[in-house]
């Protein structure tokens, strides 16, 4: 449960993506992108992260540590580095108003969730019966059965080597407020979504292999695509997890550049599309540089 509490947030957009293809990447694309001009007196940095991913895939920690320690102060979606923005996290995973599975399933549905978990996460449901749908489907999509490896996370990758090296890490955004995106989608659709998944795990499984293929091409443009397309159907709810929180972020990412030179890591769909941070950042009249690791 510590494992999901970490990653529920974010690990979500990873797991309603689907429908992946290839294409010729684009020249500026890329998961990192240099931040200057307009002022700044020193290069700010923007990381495109994978919440669970395998080691395989994941981005050299080893050259994104030097860009870290280039800077003086990391920003995350949220500050992983604070125990009480964890704790939140943990009390956001439980349905509203005291639900539980059995509440959005009918027996032979409730028996194939009951599957699912125990073959893929080795879990009784009775163990899990107030969670989410939505965050189960995180747990069932990145658990090591899954994967075929433990993932990992590369904000917490990074978010390491900035606390060895005693910089400051603060978040974008509360806890609350991600919980309130999260809570925008009804429990229905998280059910059926839960549901689709207990029928065709394998199909979830290999979409979510393919981004992290994608994400390992360093082609964030490529991955904002699939996500959109798979957004497109959610609406409302769609709109707050992406293109809402990408504007509620961009007076915070250059207040904080202004101040210091400052490493950021969000979710690697954060970054590609009209309504993307890093050409949102353009706008404003930055120059965003991309760099391949």
């Amino acid at each position: 449960m510590k494992r999901v509490t970490s990653i529920f947030v974010s690990a979500f957009l990873v797991v309603v993506v689907a429908g992946v293809s290839f294409g010729q990447k684009k020249a500026d694309s890329a998961m990192l992108y240099k931040v200057t001009g307009k002022g700044l007196a020193k290069p700010s940095y923007i990381l495109g992260t994978f919440h669970a991913i395998c080691s395989t895939d994941m981005l050299p920690i080893d050259k994104l540590t030097g860009f870290v320690n280039e800077t003086d102060q990391m920003y995350l979606e949220l500050d992983l580095d604070d125990p009480a923005v964890m704790q939140s996290m943990a009390r956001g995973l439980a349905m509203p108003d005291g639900k539980i599975l059995k509440d959005l399933f009918n027996a032979e549905q409730y028996a194939k969730i009951e599957a699912l978990l125990k073959d893929s996460v080795g879990v009784p449901i009775e163990m899990v019966k107030s969670i989410k749908p939505s965050m189960l489907s995180v747990m069932v999509a990145t658990s090591p059965k899954s994967l075929g490896c433990t993932p990992g996370a590369v904000d917490t990758q990074v978010m390491k080597a900035a606390t060895d090296a005693k910089k400051p890490v603060f978040g974008l955004e509360s806890v609350e407020s991600q919980i309130a995106v999260l809570n925008s989608q009804p429990l229905e659709k998280q059910a059926s979504d839960l549901l689709k998944l207990a029928e065709n795990p394998q199909k979830q499984i290999n979409e979510l292999k393919t981004m992290m293929a994608i994400y390992k091409s360093q082609d964030s443009e490529k991955l904002y695509e699939t996500t959109a397309r798979q957004m497109a159907t959610e609406g409302e709810f769609g709109r707050r997890l992406l293109a809402d929180r990408n504007l509620d972020w961009i007076p915070k990412i250059s207040k904080a550049m202004t101040e210091k030179p400052t490493f950021f890591a969000v979710g690697a769909g954060h970054l590609g599309g009209n309504k993307g941070v890093i050409k949102l950042l353009k706008a404003k009249g930055y120059k965003v540089t991309p760099i391949r690791l």
